[in-house]
């Protein structure tokens, strides 16, 4: 029985190459759909609220100076008394406002009790806000600083603070660092530079060798998000600004951004403002908080008391 009747080509060798052929789309492919889910993550969801931990609060809306993507989060006054001062917290990348993963709720409880005001809300595609799209910090910059102008026209406030973790620690120092009503920034955790730090350490976060997936996965990123990750430097914000106050923590056994990245920031820091630095030990990224309650409080609230 011939080839032909088998319903099979008369050239065998023909069914060979398709498998061949596959596979450098697929070696581009892959990449590209990772670099499509990094940049589109699936919103964190919030379980858990303010009211579990005896914190009167009240649900928010506002909008984004960037493009007008509708943000959501929580106002919780300060427990004993009418306070001016307010913390304002950044969550980390592909998390949401209450940071449930370091029990986040109860630092703000804390701080609540200290006497400030603390305003806790959802990046863009992250908890309750809207958007499609996480720019690590790029479109975040734009929803943190919109939440600063909430608390003072909103809310009448007079001193706002950052406090933030990973990728809201960075927006912090950023957003921080250009609007003037922010005297203190407190950055656990932050990258100092986005592009070089992506081209560094992107395989810790796609889990693909260095070489040559992390240039493939990197401009397919650019692309989707349609951002220049060179605009997102905190370090060269700090380098300009004067007269805020900076606090900076981080785990010297931190995998997901090194330890170093911190460092270097606080060099950059100019002598014309007031700065501290903290390097704890044997935490995972983020978890100071978690794993040094009582003394990350006290260094916390010992800062802002400045």
């Amino acid at each position: 029985m011939s080839e032909e009747k088998n319903g099979e080509s008369s050239k065998p060798g023909k069914s060979l190459w398709k498998p061949l052929l596959a596979a450098p789309a697929l070696f581009f492919l892959a990449p590209l759909g990772i670099g499509l889910y990094l940049t589109h993550p699936f919103p964190a969801k919030t379980t858990k609220n303010p009211g579990e931990y005896g914190l009167a609060f009240e649900e928010i809306e506002f909008f984004s100076r960037k493009d007008q993507v509708k943000l959501s989060g929580w106002w919780i006054p300060a427990v004993s008394k009418k306070s001016k001062k307010t913390v304002i917290t950044a969550h980390g990348y592909m998390n949401e406002r209450a940071m449930e993963k370091i029990e986040g709720l109860q630092l703000v409880k804390v701080l609540s009790e200290q006497g400030y005001n603390v305003l806790m809300f959802d990046f863009r595609n992250a908890g309750k806000s809207k958007g499609k799209t996480t720019g690590i910090g790029y479109f975040e910059r734009h929803d943190l600083y919109s939440a600063i102008d909430y608390a003072i026209q909103e809310k009448h406030q007079e001193k706002v603070a950052l406090l933030g973790w990973s990728m809201g620690a960075a927006t912090a120092l950023i957003a921080g660092c250009e609007h003037p009503a922010v005297s203190v920034i407190i950055a656990d955790s932050p990258f100092c530079d986005l592009e070089p730090f992506l081209k560094e350490n992107l395989s810790h976060w796609t889990k693909l060798p260095k070489r040559p997936f992390t240039p493939i996965v990197y401009h397919s990123m650019r692309k989707l998000l349609k951002i220049d990750p060179t605009e997102v430097s905190p370090i060269n914000h700090v380098k300009n600004t004067k007269e805020k106050s900076f606090f900076i923590l981080h785990s010297t056994t931190d995998k997901a951004i090194p330890y170093a990245e911190s460092e270097k920031l606080f060099q950059s820091i100019s002598s014309n403002n007031h700065k501290e630095l903290w390097l704890t030990k044997d935490c995972e990224h983020i978890h100071s908080y978690r794993l040094n309650k009582k003394e990350y409080t006290h260094r916390v609230l010992k800062f802002l008391n400045k």
